[in-house]
Formats: C-alpha cells, sequence, structure tokens
C-alpha cells in the first residue's frame, strides 16, 4: 500500500509540469489556441466541460482522424485507463474501465451510447461483446466522451464502469460536405464521405459513408482456411435529418447501417508445457511441434489453425428519433425512441490450435465457436424509449431532470451454436454444421435457443446553486430489469458413420415430452436503486473542485446455453466515491489541467470461472458466480499546455489499483474449479498504469502555404491479467507519428502522413494460460507497424 502511495505520488509530481492530454482539451478548428469552452452532454445537458463533475476524457473527430481510428476498440490508443477485449473480433469488442469489464454471457460493465441511445445489445448466449464496441461508428463524429466510474442515474441501462458517448455531427443550415481517401500497408484503403444540404428552412440532411478494407496482418501458416486473419472489411452507412415542426419543435432523426465480414482473430500458441502428464499429454507435445513450427518459421505474426471457413460477421441497423418540445424558456420536453437490429456470426479455432492426428489429414480438435448455416450466433431486436423532462428554474439557480425509460430486446431468431468438442478425432475439411464435421471420434453438444431482455427505469437529478460559487447535485433512479433465456442442448458423439445423440447436454432437463426434452427455460428479475450525490465548488470560472459520491450496478442474468454450472447469476453493485479537480488558464503558457482520485468497492461480484470434468462424465465448461468482492482506487490526469502558436505539449495517465478480495467457494465437487482471477490479485483489464504523451509542432507558414503540423504521441499501458492466473499481456510502449498538412495552397485540400506503432513493437494483447490445464499458452496478437497517407477534400466550407 504504501509503495503504490509512493508510486502514485511520483507520477503525480513527474507530470504535472507538462500534463496534458489532446482528448481532455479543445482546439479552436485552426489549432491556434486552446479553447476551454468544449461543450459536452455527460449530464444528459449541454455543459462546458470544465464545469462537468466528473472524470471525462473528450476525443474529437480531428484527433480520432489524426490516430487513424477507425473502430470503436481503436480508441483505447489515445484514452488512458480505457481497455478494449477483442479477441474473439473486432465485431465483438467490449470496453473496460476502472478495473469493470464484461465477462462472457452478462451485460457490458461500459454502456456504449450512439446519439444518446445505448447501443444495440447483442444476446450474450455464448460469448460477450457487440453491444456498440465494433467498426463502422468512428466517421463524421462532433466527439467520443468517455465517462469513467458508474453512470447509472441517467442513463438508459445500468453499468458499474462507466459510458461510451459517441456523439455525431448534426445537420447544419449550410451546403458542405467532403470526400476523404486513405491508403496504406497491408493494402488498407479507406473512403469517406459527407454531404450536407438544407432543404429548406426548417430541413436539413446530412449523409455520410465510410468504407475500408485491409489485409490481415495475422499470418495462417498451417495451410487451412484463409492465408490471413484480423484483416477488416466493412461499409458504414449513415442519414441524419433535422426538421423544425415549429418555433418550438424539433425532430432529429438518425439511421444507421453498418456491415462487416472478415476471417475474425485467431490467437497463437507460443509456449507448450514439457511436464504435463496423463491424457493433457497429447496436446502438450502437438503443441510443442506447433511451436516449433512457428519458431522455423521466422514470423512473429503468425498462428496456425484447423478450420477452412471461418469467419466474423456483423450487420447492424438503427433508427434513432429525437424530439425535442421547448415548452417554454424553462421547461424542454425530449422524446427519444430507437428500433435496432443487430446479428453476429462467429466462427472460430478459439485455442487457435493445429494438433496433427496420427492418420494424413487428420486433427485433433480443441475448441470451436462455430455457428451453424441457417442460424445467427447472435440476433436482436431491440427497441428504446424515453421521455425526458428537463427544467432551469429559479433564476437559472435550478436545474431539474426527470424521465421515464423502456428497453426491450427479443430475439430475430434462435441462436445456435455446436461442433466437434475438446479431444474429438476429425479430418480435415470443410463443414457448415456439427452432423457434417468430418470425425471419427469424440463428442458435440449442439444447442439453439435465445434471450429476451426487459430494461426499465425512472430517474429524476436535480443541480442547485447554494451560492454563486457552491453547487450541490442529487440523483436517483429506480430500475426493473428482467432477463428470461430459452435453451436446447444435446449430447452426441461422433463415429466412423456420422453422429450419435445419445443424449441431453448437461444441466439440459430429460423429459418424454419431444417438446420439452433437453429444454431449459430460466428467467431473472432485479429491483434496484441508484443514486449520485454531488457537491461542486468553483472559486472562479477557470477552476472547480468537486467529490462524489455514486451507487452502481449492472444487472443479473440467465445463461440458457451453459446451464450445467449455474444457469443463474445476480446483479452486481458498486459505491464509488471520486473527488476531482478541473482548472484551465491563459497567458502566455495556456492549457488545463483535470485530476480525478476514486476508490471503488464492488460487491456481489459476477464472476466467470472454469469448470474442469474431474468424473470424466461431464463437459467442461465456464459457470458465472456472484461469488467475489473487489476494491479499486485510482488517480486520472489528464490537460494541455500550449506555448505560444507554434507548440503545444500533450499528456494524460491513469494510475490503477485493483484487488480481488473475496471469492466465495462455488460448490461444484465434480469439476476441479479454475477462479479467474486469483483471490488477492488484481482484476482482469486492470492496467495499473496507462500513460499518453505527445507534442504537436505547428510549421511557420503563411495562409498561402496552409498549415503544417508534425505531431508525435508515445503510449505506454503496462501489463495486465486477462483469462486468469498467469494470463499477463505485453506492456505496450509504442511510438505514433503524423503530418497533417491543412489547406494547400489557401485551397481546401488536406493532405495527411501517419504511422503507429512506429517501433513495430509486437504485443500479446490477450493471454489464456493453460499452460498447467492443456499444456499450453495462447495469446491474441495486437498491431504492428501501421502506416499510409491520407488525402480530404473540402467544400462548402471557410
Amino acid at each position: 500500500m504504501k509503495q503504490a502511495a509512493l508510486r502514485v505520488a511520483l507520477f503525480t509530481s513527474v507530470t504535472l509540469p507538462f500534463l496534458a492530454s489532446v482528448p481532455a482539451v479543445a482546439q479552436s478548428s485552426d489549432g491556434a489556441s486552446v479553447d476551454p469552452t468544449i461543450i459536452v452532454n455527460a449530464r444528459r445537458i449541454e455543459e462546458r466541460l470544465q464545469d462537468v463533475p466528473i472524470s471525462i476524457t473528450v476525443v474529437d473527430q480531428e484527433r480520432i482522424t489524426k490516430a487513424n481510428i477507425s473502430s470503436s476498440e481503436d480508441l483505447a490508443r489515445v484514452v488512458p485507463g480505457l481497455s478494449v477485449d477483442s479477441r474473439y473480433s473486432t465485431e465483438q469488442s467490449s470496453f473496460s474501465i476502472r478495473g469493470f469489464s464484461q465477462q462472457l454471457r452478462t451485460s457490458a460493465a461500459v454502456g456504449t451510447y450512439f446519439g444518446e441511445v445505448v447501443a444495440p445489445r447483442g444476446s450474450a448466449l455464448s460469448l460477450q461483446g457487440g453491444d456498440g464496441a465494433g467498426p463502422g461508428y468512428m466517421f463524421d463524429l462532433q466527439n467520443v466522451q468517455v465517462l469513467k466510474g458508474p453512470q447509472g442515474t441517467l442513463f438508459g441501462r445500468n453499468t458499474t464502469g462507466g459510458a461510451v458517448l459517441l456523439v455525431p455531427r448534426k445537420p447544419t443550415d449550410r451546403f458542405e460536405g467532403y470526400i476523404e481517401g486513405s491508403y496504406g500497408n497491408y493494402d488498407m484503403f479507406r473512403i469517406q464521405g459527407v454531404l450536407n444540404i438544407p432543404l429548406a428552412d426548417f430541413a436539413r440532411l446530412r449523409l455520410g459513408a465510410d468504407r475500408m478494407t485491409r489485409e490481415g496482418y495475422v499470418r495462417n501458416i498451417s495451410g487451412i482456411g484463409p492465408d490471413r486473419f484480423n484483416n477488416a472489411d466493412y461499409t458504414a452507412l449513415r442519414g441524419s435529418l433535422v426538421l423544425d415542426l415549429g418555433p418550438d419543435i424539433e425532430n432529429y432523426t438518425i439511421g444507421t447501417y453498418v456491415e462487416s465480414n472478415t476471417t475474425g482473430t485467431v490467437p497463437q500458441i507460443y509456449r507448450a508445457n514439457v511436464d504435463i502428464p496423463g491424457p493433457a499429454g497429447t496436446f502438450r507435445r502437438a503443441a510443442a511441434a506447433q511451436v516449433a513450427r512457428l519458431a522455423a518459421s521466422g514470423r512473429k505474426w503468425a498462428i496456425e489453425q484447423t478450420l477452412t471457413n471461418p469467419e466474423a460477421n456483423m450487420k447492424m441497423f438503427q433508427v434513432i428519433n429525437n424530439t425535442a418540445w421547448t415548452v417554454s424558456d424553462n421547461l424542454t420536453v425530449k422524446n427519444i425512441v430507437s428500433y435496432s437490429r443487430f446479428i453476429q456470426d462467429l466462427r472460430q479455432d478459439i485455442f487457435g490450435s493445429n494438433f496433427r492426428g496420427p492418420l494424413p489429414g487428420s486433427y485433433i480438435s480443441t475448441a470451436f465457436s462455430f455457428r451453424p448455416d441457417g442460424s445467427h450466433g447472435s440476433d436482436q431486436k431491440n427497441f428504446t424509449e424515453e421521455l425526458q423532462l428537463q427544467y432551469l428554474g429559479m433564476d437559472g439557480k435550478l436545474n431539474f431532470q426527470s424521465g421515464l425509460y423502456y428497453e426491450h430486446s427479443t430475439p430475430g431468431s434462435d441462436s445456435a451454436g455446436g461442433a466437434p468438442s475438446v479431444g474429438a478425432f476429425c479430418f480435415d475439411g470443410e463443414f457448415t454444421n456439427y452432423a457434417e464435421a468430418p470425425c471419427l471420434s469424440g463428442t458435440t453438444t449442439p444447442n439453439s435457443g435465445s434471450i429476451e431482455y426487459i430494461n426499465m427505469a425512472a430517474y429524476a437529478q436535480a443541480t442547485y446553486a447554494l451560492t454563486d460559487q457552491l453547487k450541490v447535485t442529487a440523483g436517483i433512479r429506480y430500475t426493473y430489469d428482467r432477463a428470461r433465456g430459452r435453451g436446447r442442448g444435446f449430447q452426441g458423439n461422433y463415429t466412423p458413420t456420422g453422429v450419435v445423440i445419445v443424449g441431453c447436454a448437461a444441466g439440459y432437463p430429460t423429459t418424454t415430452d419431444p417438446d420439452t426434452n433437453c429444454v431449459f427455460t430460466g428467467r431473472t428479475s432485479d429491483k434496484k436503486p441508484t443514486w449520485t450525490i454531488n457537491l461542486q465548488y468553483n472559486p472562479d470560472e477557470d477552476v472547480m473542485v468537486y467529490g462524489t459520491y455514486s451507487r452502481g450496478y449492472k444487472q443479473g442474468g440467465v445463461t440458457p446455453f451453459s446451464p450445467g454450472g449455474v444457469p443463474f447469476f445476480e446483479p452486481e453493485k458498486v459505491d464509488n466515491f471520486e473527488a476531482g479537480l478541473k482548472t484551465s488558464f491563459q497567458g502566455s503558457v495556456s492549457g488545463n489541467l483535470n485530476l480525478a482520485a476514486f476508490y471503488s468497492k464492488l460487491v456481489n461480484q459476477q464472476i466467470l470461472i472454469g469448470l474442469q470434468d474431474t468424473t470424466g462424465e461431464l463437459a467442461s465448461g465456464t459457470s458465472v458466480l456472484n461469488a467475489g468482492k473487489s476494491r479499486m482506487y485510482g488517480v486520472e490526469l489528464d490537460g494541455s499546455l500550449r506555448f505560444g502558436p507554434m507548440f503545444r505539449l500533450n499528456a494524460s495517465g491513469a494510475y490503477l489499483n485493483t484487488k480481488l478480495q473475496q471469492l466465495a467457494d462455488p460448490g461444484f465437487p465434480e469439476y476441479d474449479v479454475k477462479t479467474y482471477p486469483p483471490v488477492g490479485g488484481p482484476l482482469e483489464f486492470s492496467p495499473k498504469w496507462s500513460v499518453n504523451v505527445g507534442g504537436v509542432f505547428t510549421l511557420p507558414t503563411g495562409d498561402e502555404w496552409g498549415r503544417v503540423e508534425l505531431g508525435a504521441n508515445y503510449r505506454y499501458t503496462s501489463t495486465y491479467l486477462t483469462g486468469g492466473e498467469g494470463g499477463q499481456t505485453t506492456p505496450v510502449k509504442q511510438l505514433d507519428l503524423n503530418l497533417d498538412w491543412r489547406d494547400i495552397g489557401g485551397q481546401p485540400i488536406d493532405f495527411s502522413l501517419f504511422a503507429t506503432n512506429v517501433t513495430n513493437q509486437f504485443t500479446r494483447t490477450y493471454i489464456l494460460p493453460l499452460y498447467g490445464s492443456f499444456g499450453f499458452d495462447v495469446g491474441y496478437l495486437g498491431q504492428p507497424r501501421m502506416y499510409g497517407a491520407r488525402i480530404k477534400v473540402r467544400f462548402g466550407q471557410d
């Protein structure tokens, strides 16, 4: 504890003189001066960033473009303290903040919002992710606001870790737009276009498109399936329309369509346990041979796998309508309604194994995530409705909000899965469902099912100015959450003549009724209050200190695809205490500094545990339990310094200390229980240190040449735990560079050169430690050096 405190003090003292963060400071459109008036809607109303008593990082579209961010998962490169789990695919990414992460088959710990509406929900029947952290959103945005800590009072779906708000640009009253094209290594090609049209005095239309393709940077050296993985191939379309239905009524509609079709991601087996005995020794020997082939290939970014038709596909359609009625100078009524459809498909060799069998063309299966033809891995229809009242009264001293929220997520179709299980003896060849798999022995557990969610809430929050300098905020929300799931699972054996179904999978009840045989149904419901209490003091308009106590929670659920362990889990709740300072200053050196310190206590924590069969009769698997109690504390800093018109220095950082304090005995005598993470150790996705330091130098060119900027950014993220005890990622130590030439020759033409991970650092971003059980360790690989050029032509802009 003392050592951690000393590190925090050292971190603060070293970075304080030049603390800065491009995300946390607004630059004017010409980058000429620090603008302290960034507008955010972190409390569902428009406020100046420096007046909001919340730890927030803001990334504007200019910064998104310069950092070559094409997917939401790339935000981790510019927001210290934000971690991303994308081990299954970019399309199934999920965010983690302050140690709060999403476990398998649970709801997101960090909510993603687009246009004030929570992202379309994935089913989470088998895997997690896909709730808004994928590709296709990161263009034509006003900004991205990363809110750290529980935001369960004003926002739709309760979360414990925070919220990521994606704010799209609204249509304007002028004809304008741009076309932008990028090309880079790995045959990266990206083109964007936006057109804004004022249709009439009362109507404004904005249309946008973003298309990107890139070859995979991970080579497949097995000779089975595609040559590359970790590729990009998406199309995103967006249209927005603003109608002034009257002098006091604005109707704002956003339509979004995103489609992504890739080969997905596959991890690398990089270490084998030469001493493991028993049946796992077979895996060990095969893994050792695979590790040897990897070394002989001379390729760092290389994997092997056994699927001939892997895929990671996603389709999302969403319509949002926001109607605001200004009833009077004091009262505004807003109604926000949305409908979306989210479909996800995944076929993946989860362990990235190519364990050759004794016969030519044969292999020993480890684990697949496999979507059969004619079904989807996730297919959810989502409807949300929110009615909100905003009141400003008492001569501006009182700001009051209240509202009702409703969300209903229903299956568009049954999700399904099924493939050869661990240890199956199979032959190479394509198959589209479990029955076609060319296997001679082993087992399979085909299943299908669906899940439905209902979330309802009523909330109210008020801020009252006790004096011109002292304000108090109090808010409360009461939420009712419900989940209902249905699943059917069978146990089958592979034989030389085909698959023989021998009964129900573990946890699925056996009945004599064919309609209910091997069918599990279950439902959960939760009723919980959440709240926030805040006190803020402004000695002047450029300085603010605050203290906050908040209660947050994340809903429980049912796991119909894995009823063999514990098919139900309850909500987890967190008490969060935060104190902060926000300052901005002008003069020969101008800038700002934001500081937040927090302490969080998480109870009834949703923990994913591994269950390894010890009887030889049950399938190994995982189960979600409310078995944990944890604490987190840390410090977050960001700000900016500008030294005249030519140079600005940027830095941001976060220190995070997490600990799993208690883990209740799950009580599974028939299983060898593997706990994730270990008691007394840190939580997953909790880097102790994360720092971004950079600078921008503006060349002294005249208007006839345009504006030329040279930028450099160094980012460091310390190693952190993933996948259980022993799963430590590679620390990130990477340098990004960019050159931006704006208004070339006084014309509305911009040209850029960019490079990320300039030193080509090799990283493993997620480690699944199977060394003591299966006899090998696997790791998902981070991006190598990426570079390219971009040109943008603007029209209708000053």
